[in-house]
Formats: C-alpha cells, sequence, structure tokens
C-alpha cells in the first residue's frame, strides 16, 4: 500500500512551467501598464503600452501552459509522461532529468520487477529536488525500487552499458555545459546495453537549440541505435494552444529506438 493512502498526502510534481519567471513576467507587465497612465501627464507614456502588451503576452503563454500541465487543465504533463512510459522496456531503467521524479515513478509502478534511477542536476533555477522525489516515491509506494541521484547529463556518473532502457523527457536541450545538445544524446547511447531501449522527447526540431538538425540522426547511428523513430509530439497527440506554439512544444519530437546488439 502506498504511503498516499494512509497519511492522506499527495505527491508534489509540480509542472514544467517554473514558477519565477511567471511571476517576473507578470511583474514587468504590472509596472508598464502602471507607468503608462503617465500619459495624463505626457502622451509619450503611452509607449510604455508596447512593453506591456509584449511582457503580458509572455505572462499568458506561461500561465495557461502551466494551466495546461497541470492536473486541473489538462494532464498534458501527465500525458507525454504516460506516452513515454508506454514504450519503456526493461528491468534496469534510467531517467535522465527526472525533475520531482514523475515519469521515473511511473515507469515503476508499471513493472513491478524494475529498478529505476532519476537522475538530474537540480539546479537553482527549477523547482525540483531530491528530496521531494523520494519522499514522492514513498507516497506512491515505490521507494524501494527507485533510486535518484544528482548528475549532469553532459557526463553521467555510470558505467557502460549499464542499463537496459534509458529515457528522458525535455532535457537534453537544457545541458548549459554541452553546445552541442546531441552530446547528451550520445552520452546516454553510452550507458545502455546492447540490445536495450530509449526513448527521448526533446526539442529536437528547434533550431536554437539543435542548430544542425542532421547531427542528431548522426549521434544516434554512431552509439548504435537501430529501428529508430523519430516523430513529432503533435502527431501523437492533440496539442492545445498554447502548446502547440513554438515557445512551448512545437518543436518537440519523440525519437525512440534499441541499442544494437553486438
Amino acid at each position: 500500500m502506498s504511503a498516499s493512502r494512509t497519511t492522506g498526502e499527495t505527491p508534489d510534481y509540480g509542472t514544467w512551467i517554473r514558477t519565477r519567471p511567471l511571476v517576473v513576467f507578470a511583474i514587468l507587465t504590472a509596472s508598464f501598464l502602471g507607468l503608462s497612465l503617465l500619459m495624463v501627464i505626457t502622451p509619450w507614456a503611452l509607449l510604455l503600452l508596447l512593453p506591456a502588451g509584449a511582457f503580458g503576452y509572455i505572462t499568458l503563454i506561461l500561465a495557461l501552459a502551466r494551466h495546461r500541465f497541470s492536473n486541473t487543465g489538462g494532464q498534458y504533463q501527465r500525458l507525454i509522461h504516460e506516452l513515454i512510459r508506454s514504450h519503456a522496456r526493461g528491468e534496469r531503467v534510467l531517467d535522465i532529468g527526472c525533475g520531482n521524479g514523475h515519469l521515473a515513478i511511473a515507469v515503476a509502478k508499471e513493472n513491478p520487477q524494475r529498478l529505476v534511477t532519476g537522475l538530474d542536476y537540480w539546479g537553482s533555477a527549477w523547482e525540483y529536488s531530491k528530496q521531494v522525489c523520494e519522499r514522492n516515491a514513498q507516497l506512491e509506494g515505490v521507494a524501494g525500487r527507485v533510486a535518484f541521484m544528482k548528475g549532469s547529463a553532459a557526463a553521467m556518473p555510470f558505467s557502460d552499458a549499464e542499463f537496459d532502457c534509458v529515457v528522458s523527457c525535455l532535457t537534453f536541450h537544457e545541458v548549459r555545459e554541452l553546445q552541442d545538445k546531441t552530446e547528451a544524446v550520445s552520452e546516454a547511447l553510452r550507458i545502455l546495453r546492447p540490445g536495450g531501449s530509449f526513448v527521448f522527447l526533446d526539442l529536437f526540431s528547434d533550431p536554437g537549440a539543435y542548430p544542425r538538425q542532421q547531427l542528431l540522426r548522426q549521434r544516434l547511428e554512431e552509439g548504435g541505435a537501430v529501428d529508430i523513430s523519430d516523430v513529432p509530439l503533435a502527431s501523437l497527440m492533440s496539442l492545445p494552444f498554447p502548446l502547440n506554439g513554438k515557445r512551448v512544444l512545437k518543436h518537440a519530437r519523440l525519437v525512440s529506438g534499441r541499442k544494437q546488439a553486438g
């Protein structure tokens, strides 16, 4: 029985939209709107409505996306994790960029034989932590089969071919140590055993994060990937506004396959 059933406490998974930038843009919007009231003194103050409108639009996008990802707004964060989980195979699974542990825990709950590791850097810019991950796993009744550790996707503290399956959700483009984000894909394949499977969701079509689009396929093939499936997320599920926008999930693709057996 999960701890949540006995204590009444519910897991805290949060959403991918951070509170800090949402608050900052909301304050900027309110500030410029307030300053525009100086138009009673000078008409030049009307120009302040331009940045107020721009910051207001960003605030709207962030707030609505956060709502869409939440449990009350369509649960799209959970649906995306479920999509990735449905492709996971094997008993030793690694979740790269586990956040607050939702995907890692979902993968563990699916199969009682699985041992899952969640890896995250948990930087100060994010509202995630190892402690919250561990508490969530305890509440979900899988604490004995899910371990969480700090590390970077740029150089993971695991041996070659250590896992049967590697999954990752919207993480590789956030790896600041790497100018070429596809190097994180190579690192993920390094720790995958021959014959093992991988499932990566990231903004692979975003030219800002991945300016050399052909490199992704090259990294996959160099890492021994076969049976590669590369599908836009929007073709796998209907994404409402603003999730279908380029600043949210328009560039997201689900890339999966397996590592060629030796």
